[in-house]
């Protein structure tokens, strides 16, 4: 890991930032998720960018683990994906099932 998490972790404006682990293989961006889940803000939006095909599935994961939103999984050009979620101080009981049926 030669990049440190204030280079890859952009506020993008008041409420949004974007994580950019393009170039990553797991495990490093569930690494780099956990320490962007500590620094942004709660109720924020984070958005990960990432080329790693497995990330797709263990991110939304992590962050569901790490008990923060998930919101969705899009392909923003061939080959890189953005997956969103929100930094939440706790899940209602409605997104935890939803969750649990999810995994």
């Amino acid at each position: 890991m030669t990049q440190n998490i204030e280079q890859m972790l952009k506020k993008v404006d008041e409420r949004r930032y974007v994580l950019d682990v393009r170039g990553y293989s797991c495990p490093y961006p569930q690494l780099f998720l956990a320490q962007a889940l500590k620094a942004v803000e709660k109720e924020s939006l984070l958005e990960i960018l990432t080329d790693n095909p497995p990330s797709t599935e263990t991110l939304p994961r992590s962050i569901r683990n790490n008990k923060q939103e998930y919101i969705s999984t899009e392909v923003v050009q061939p080959g890189v994906w953005k997956i969103t979620a929100k930094k939440v101080n706790r899940l209602n009981k409605q997104q935890r099932a939803f969750d649990d049926r999810d995994v």
